[in-house]
């Protein structure tokens, strides 16, 4: 492989240290909490605004990245995909999981009947919320 100062090979050739994919557990543990969370934010209003989340959620996946970006310090690579696309996604599960926290705390005396009808409702736009915020927030990696 050429290098600066001519030919070696490719293990002498790599730098011991990338600056670009190198994370340090601090960096990891904010970039974590944002991404967790825009996606608890994004499955708190998934439940709420039915098919307006396929709008918000793009836009809601850009900003997230982009904090999550400028928090780390730009940093690329498969460790910040998989901590951007998974906080995003545990935080969606996590507020879809409060919102119906919150539904069962109102209706209780009603049990399970609506429960069933409640998740047929909320669960599929979650989901949706989570795959557009995540396909928003690969689309700033890139």
């Amino acid at each position: 492989m050429q290098g600066p100062v001519g030919f070696r090979c490719r293990e002498c050739g790599r730098p011991a240290y990338d600056p670009l994919t190198s994370f340090t557990p601090l960096q990891i543990v904010g970039g974590l909490a944002i991404a967790l969370g825009g996606g608890l934010v994004a499955g708190l209003l998934s439940s709420r605004i039915g098919f307006f989340v396929i709008f918000l959620s793009w836009f809601a996946g850009l900003f997230i990245a982009d904090l999550v970006t400028r928090i780390i310090g730009f940093k690329r690579g498969a460790l910040m995909t998989g901590l951007l696309v998974g906080g995003i996604v545990m935080g969606t599960a996590v507020g879809v999981g409060i919102d119906v926290a919150i539904y069962l705390s109102n209706y209780a005396a009603l049990g399970e009947a609506l429960l069933g009808q409640y998740l047929a409702d909320t669960a599929p736009w979650a989901a949706v919320a989570a795959g557009i915020a995540s396909a928003g927030a690969l689309s700033r990696l890139r």
